[in-house]
C-alpha cells in the first residue's frame, strides 16, 4: 500500500461528496512538462491511499479515500465543466472513504507540515501539495491518517477580505464554462438611451433557477432572493441556504439579499460570484445593488444576465458610469445572455447521461451541509 496527495478546493470537496466519495477526479494526461502523465496514474494501485488536502482559503488536511479499481476515463460532470464546456477531470479512480471531514474540522496544513518528514524538508511546505499524486512517505502517511482519526472542534474557515481599490482578486474559484462566455465590456459599443423593455415575465424565474443548479453542480452554496417563489414545482429555494451569511453589516446584508442569485465559497459564508437579472428594470438599479455592497464587500466577481443585444447596450451604457469606475465595479463586472444560462444549464444535462436530476433538487438545508 502506497500514499499519495489528493488535492481539492471547498467546492470539489464537497462534489465529491456529493458522489458518496465513490471517485475522485483528475485532469487528462498532457505532454507538457508539470502536468499530469499517463504513468503517474499507472503507479497508484489498488489499495493505496488517497490523502485529501483542501486548499485556500481552507488550508487544511480532510481526509483519506482507498483505491478500489485502476483508472478510468468519464464524461459524469462530478465536478463541473471547464471553460472548454468539457467535464473537468475526466481521468478517475474508484474509491472508498476511509475518513472524510467537514472542512471547518479538518488539520490546518501548517500543523502537520511540522510533523511529516516529506514537508519539513521543503522551504516552503505548500508547494508539494500543488497537485495531486505526489507520493507521500509510509511513516508520513500513516501519521496522517492518525491524526485525521482524532475528533477535532470546528474552527470557521475565513477568507481574508481585500480592500476593493486594490484590484486584487484573490481565492477566487476557477473559472467554469459560464463565466467562460461572460462579453467584456466594450465601451465603443455604448449607445443612446432606449425605452424600457416589456413587462417582466417567468422568464426572471426560470434564470434565477438555471442559475441555482449550475452553481449547486459547481460545489457552491448557494443564495437565491426569492427562493419561495415555485419553478417546475418546487420553491427556487430548494438546496439553498436558508439565510444570508453574516459577510457585512445588517445595512449591507439588506441590499445583498435582494440581489437575485449569489454563490458562496462552501462553507464559508464568503459569496463570489452575484447575479442580477435584468428582463424589465434598468439595468442601472443592479448595478447599484452591487455599488452599495462594494461599499462594505469587496465582490469578487458580478454579472448582469440579460435578454439581448439591447439590454447589454444598456449594460455598456450604464457601467460605464464614472460612479462606476471610482467604486472599481466597472473591473469586476460582466455581462451575460440568458441564452448562454440556458445551454450550460442543458449542457449539465446532457454531458454525462443525464447524471444529475435538474428539475427538482433535493431540498435540504445548506447551512447544515458538510462544507
Amino acid at each position: 500500500m502506497a500514499y499519495w496527495t489528493d488535492i481539492f478546493t471547498l467546492e470539489t470537496w464537497a462534489q465529491a461528496g456529493e458522489k458518496g466519495f465513490s471517485v475522485s477526479g483528475f485532469p487528462e494526461p498532457t505532454a507538457s512538462k508539470g502536468g499530469y502523465s499517463v504513468r503517474m496514474f499507472d503507479r497508484v494501485s489498488t489499495g493505496d491511499i488517497l490523502l485529501c488536502y483542501c486548499k485556500g482559503p481552507a488550508a487544511r488536511w480532510v481526509g483519506a479515500l482507498r483505491v478500489t479499481g485502476p483508472v478510468f476515463q468519464d464524461t459524469e460532470p462530478v465536478w463541473g465543466l471547464a471553460e472548454s464546456g468539457d467535464v473537468r477531470f475526466p481521468w478517475r479512480f474508484p474509491i472508498e472513504p476511509v475518513i472524510t471531514l467537514d472542512p471547518a474540522r479538518g488539520i490546518p496544513g501548517a500543523e502537520v507540515a511540522a510533523k511529516v518528514s516529506f514537508q519539513r524538508r521543503l522551504k516552503q511546505w505548500g508547494v508539494y501539495l500543488q497537485r495531486s499524486l505526489n507520493a507521500v512517505p509510509d511513516d508520513d502517511g500513516e501519521l496522517l491518517v492518525s491524526m485525521l482519526r482524532e475528533p477535532r472542534e470546528a474552527v470557521p474557515i475565513v477568507v481574508p477580505r481585500r480592500r476593493a481599490r486594490r484590484r486584487v482578486r484573490v481565492d477566487l474559484p476557477e473559472p467554469g464554462h459560464l463565466e467562460a462566455q461572460a462579453q467584456p465590456l466594450q465601451l465603443a459599443a455604448v449607445q443612446p438611451e432606449e425605452a424600457p423593455p416589456e413587462t417582466e415575465s417567468r422568464v426572471h424565474t426560470e434564470i434565477q433557477a438555471k442559475l441555482r443548479d449550475i452553481g449547486l453542480a459547481e460545489g457552491f452554496d448557494v443564495w437565491v432572493s426569492d427562493r419561495g417563489v415555485e419553478w417546475d414545482g418546487a420553491p427556487l429555494g430548494s438546496g439553498c441556504l436558508t439565510d444570508l451569511p453574516v459577510v457585512a453589516n445588517e445595512r449591507t446584508r439588506t441590499v445583498m439579499k435582494n440581489i437575485d442569485v449569489m454563490w458562496f465559497r462552501r462553507g464559508t459564508g464568503h459569496p463570489v460570484r452575484f447575479f442580477e437579472i435584468e428582463h424589465s428594470t434598468t439595468v442601472y438599479s443592479g448595478l447599484l445593488r452591487f455599488n452599495d455592497v462594494m461599499i462594505d464587500f469587496p465582490i469578487p466577481e458580478a454579472f448582469i444576465v440579460g435578454d439581448g443585444e439591447k439590454t447589454q447596450r444598456k449594460f455598456e451604457r450604464e457601467i460605464a458610469r464614472r460612479t462606476f469606475e471610482a467604486s472599481r465595479l466597472i473591473d469586476v463586472t460582466r455581462f451575460l445572455l440568458y441564452e448562454q444560462i440556458r445551454q450550460t444549464w442543458q449542457l449539465y444535462r446532457t454531458v454525462g447521461s443525464g447524471s444529475r436530476g435538474w428539475s427538482a433538487p433535493t431540498p435540504s438545508d445548506a447551512t447544515q451541509r458538510p462544507a
